[in-house]
């Protein structure tokens, strides 16, 4: 028996309480409503949360045991009116009575980037360097909520800015806002690390003696845990964790990237590898690094390349790669991901043209988390 009190639906069995979290200031007289596909809810109107807490607007809803590992979704709204922005809150109902937070966002659709107010110094390469920083769109709005999905990535001047870049931004930022407005992916932080001009050496983990350079990228992955991370802990509301850590990069950054989601899984979770360079030193990562150091554990990689150009953007080495992680037991479209971009070449027209690919494959819309409750 369902019976509807105020905004508590009663019935015997559990319960799962979900708080939305957003600022009173910014709703003024204004009230919270839900809406949803389960558990008494529609999506054609909603039910109106409780003012339980300051910034907390809250709801119970219970279910019988047979609703255990249900998916439900659920949306909130102002006034029933204003929808909040991005995909549907997605609860799997648990076993036991939980909670599950959601942090809300109504007004603001694009994010912001802005390059830090200092540069960093790495004491080990003995440089500094500029940091862009994207924060997404519900940053400035929602200033309750914290973020564990963080990006970290290199050649940092190439993604936003056509004004910084060396040929022709990325355009990073119109790419995530989208994706996050149309529900295709979470809501990210980007730290884009700029490269300097020893970029050949601080993107290569060995020497390649036909380049006669290389070898400094275990001192620049240093500093990006040692200097960066840090920094970007201390002045934004992240919470690092390493299954919602992504490096990712193209060409030597690529490299890196993978040889970073290879070499230090327990700091990364997610590496991004865009039209990487596995050419260098005679293909060593795939030859060497891949069978010299064991298979890292719960590791996601995405790899991709174009066709065409120099090289066909090392499409065949990016496949030499993939097949070997196949071989070690990673799963397509699990936790390795690959895109051909036919007809793509060696340059950020093309990279920043398929940066959807990539987000949507490491940072796709998520669960919303539970608590269990006394």
């Amino acid at each position: 028996l369902f019976i509807l009190f105020g905004v508590i639906i009663v019935v015997q069995g559990l319960a799962i309480n979900i708080n939305f979290h957003y600022p009173d200031s910014k709703l003024g007289s204004s009230s919270l409503f839900i809406r949803g596909n389960a558990l008494q809810l529609n999506w054609s109107s909603g039910v109106p949360l409780l003012h339980s807490a300051t910034n907390i607007w809250s709801i119970s809803l219970t279910y019988e045991l047979s609703n255990v590992n249900q998916t439900i979704q659920v949306k909130c709204l102002v006034n029933d009116k204003v929808w909040m922005i991005g995909s549907n809150a997605v609860i799997t109902l648990p076993p036991t009575n939980s909670r599950a937070d959601v942090y809300p966002f109504f007004y603001t659709s694009r994010g912001t980037y802005r390059v830090a107010p200092q540069s960093l110094y790495s004491p080990v390469l003995q440089n500094s360097r500029s940091v862009v920083v994207y924060t997404p769109p519900s940053y400035n709005e929602n200033i309750l909520k914290t973020y564990s999905n963080v990006l970290i990535m290199h050649d940092g001047q190439n993604l936003f800015n056509d004004s910084t870049s060396f040929a022709g931004a990325w355009h990073c930022q119109d790419t995530v806002d989208l994706l996050v407005n149309e529900g295709q992916m979470d809501e990210i932080v980007i730290v884009g690390v700029y490269n300097t001009a020893n970029r050949i050496n601080e993107y290569t983990y060995s020497r390649d003696p036909t380049e006669k350079a290389g070898g400094l990228g275990d001192e620049y992955l240093d500093f990006l845990e040692q200097v960066v991370t840090p920094y970007i802990k201390a002045n934004y509301r992240v919470s690092i964790q390493r299954n919602t850590l992504g490096i990712l990069g193209s060409s030597l950054g690529g490299l890196i990237s993978c040889y970073a989601g290879w070499r230090r899984s327990s700091v990364y979770g997610k590496a991004g590898c865009m039209s990487s360079s596995f050419w260098w030193n005679n293909e060593d990562f795939n030859n060497i690094i891949m069978n010299k150091y064991p298979a890292p554990p719960s590791q996601t990689f995405y790899l991709d390349s174009g066709d065409s150009g120099p090289g066909n953007d090392d499409k065949q080495e990016t496949l030499n790669v993939r097949t070997h992680m196949l071989s070690l037991g990673w799963v397509d479209g699990k936790d390795l991901f690959y895109y051909l971009d036919k007809g793509g070449q060696h340059n950020e027209y093309y990279w920043g043209r398929r940066f959807k690919i990539p987000m949507t494959s490491l940072y796709p819309p998520s669960l919303t988390e539970t608590t269990p409750t006394v």
